[in-house]
This record gives structure tokens, C-alpha cells and sequence, in this order.
């Protein structure tokens, strides 16, 4: 489904500076092992800001990829700006990545953009160790569909049934959780009924708007709701 390349430009220039996005990755962090020396691959790398996260595993050897070339730029810069010396960047989809043997793959907000999820989802097995990790976040809930999903060229949003179905073949379901319930108002405003970009890195660092949502994202990272706007999986690769 085709997207448009200016929209998901915009929304990776002000990723950095959007809190529903870390609190998320901070929720995803949590999940992960605590195991020294992994191999991460992180399929779909945006902007960076998640690999910049797993890097801090000082030694974890992380690879990112992703096939645009300004989300490969903006990884590059953050990694040349932190001086990250454990992580890798190259230009690549899912479909021709010739990486193998992970621990670990972190996969945000990438499945909705692949007509053929499942297959996607075999080849990230086929990346995996047996009894490797595989951690992903989608879109959720297919009734909030609207603007932002089609300007991002989603195929679709997600409910945990649906995920698991294209999951279950290949791995192990070991925790799923929906975030973002209290910003739902707020999907439906702007993607539904306006049909503008959500009003993201707009509010000023702490003014009152700032402060209502990180309080409501606070409550998300340690409260789970049975919706919301994203959808969270960990599972592990089924041994062959």
C-alpha cells in the first residue's frame, strides 16, 4: 500500500521528542532478557531511537536495518552522535536480509506495512536462534483505522487474536498487552474525524499539556488495559 514518504518523514523528525513512543520502548526494554554478549537485530530501525535504547547493552552486538534511506540517515546520525560502537546500520528490508543466528529481534511498528505479514513473520523466525526472542509492537485495534494509517501505507491494524495467528506457526507466545488506552480520544480525533497528523512534539517540555500526558503514559507503562492504540508481543522461536 503506497505511503506517503513526506508524512512518514515528518513523523521520524519528531520521534525523539515524543513521549508515547519512549514509554513504550521503556515497556518493551522491560521484557527484555538480561543476558550479556546477545546478538540484537533490530528489523525496521525508524529513526533510531530504539536501537540507541538496546545499544546501552554495552555488550550486546545490535545490527539495524530498515529500507529507507532517511530512517538508515537518521540512524546513522544518533549512532555517530552517541558514539555507539556496538551497533551496526545497513539499508535492507525484512524480505532480502541475510543476517542470521540472533538472540533477539525488536520489530516496532513494521508488520502493518508488509501485505504478506505471515511471510515476514517466517522469515524473522528463520533470523532466530531456536528458542530465540522476537518482540514486536503493530498497530492496534482495526476500528481506529483512519488518516495516519493511511498516510504510513498500513495494510492494517491489530488485535492480539490476529497477531497470534500470524505468530503461533513460528513461536511461542510469552507475554502481549495493548498500550496506549487513554490516548484512544485522541487517535479517534485527529485520524478519524479531522483527519490530521496527531499533535505530536507540539506541546511545550512541561507545560500543562506535556505533564497530563506523561502522567497518562505513566499509568500505561504499569497498568494494562484490555485496549488501546498499540498492540505488544513477546515470543520465543519454537524450536524446529
Amino acid at each position: 500500500m503506497a505511503e506517503n514518504t513526506d508524512y512518514k518523514h515528518a513523523d521520524y523528525s519528531i520521534r525523539s521528542a515524543d513521549p508515547y513512543a519512549f514509554t513504550k520502548y521503556k515497556v518493551i526494554m522491560s521484557w527484555l532478557p538480561d543476558q550479556p554478549g546477545m546478538r540484537v537485530l533490530n528489523a525496521g530501525c525508524g529513526s533510531g531511537e530504539m536501537t540507541m535504547l538496546l545499544a546501552q547493552q554495552s555488550s550486546w552486538r545490535v545490527d539495524a536495518i530498515d529500507i529507507d534511506p532517511e530512517a538508515i540517515r537518521l540512524s546513522q546520525e544518533i549512532k555517530g552522535k552517541l558514539g555507539l560502537k556496538n551497533v551496526t546500520v545497513s539499508q535492507a528490508s525484512i524480505e532480502e536480509y541475510a543476517g542470521r543466528e540472533y538472540d533477539l529481534i525488536i520489530s516496532n511498528d513494521v508488520l502493518e506495512h508488509i501485505e504478506n505479514d505471515s511471510r515476514a513473520v517466517q522469515k524473522l523466525a528463520a533470523l532466530l536462534k531456536p528458542g530465540g526472542i522476537l518482540c514486536v509492537s503493530v498497530p492496534a485495534a482495526q476500528w481506529l483505522y483512519g488518516y495516519h494509517d493511511e498516510m504510513l501505507g498500513h495494510y492494517r491494524r491489530y488485535n492480539k487474536r490476529l497477531l497470534a495467528s500470524r505468530l503461533t506457526d513460528h513461536f511461542e507466545i510469552k507475554r502481549s498487552r495493548y498500550f496506549g488506552a487513554t490516548l484512544i480520544p485522541i487517535a479517534l480525533l485527529y485520524s478519524g474525524i479531522l483527519r490530521r497528523p496527531y499533535p505530536v512534539g507540539h506541546q511545550r517540555e512541561n507545560s500543562f499539556a506535556d505533564r497530563v500526558l506523561k502522567a497518562l503514559l505513566h499509568i500505561e507503562q504499569v497498568i494494562e488495559f484490555p485496549i488501546g492504540t498499540s498492540l505488544l508481543t513477546l515470543a520465543r522461536r519454537a524450536n524446529p
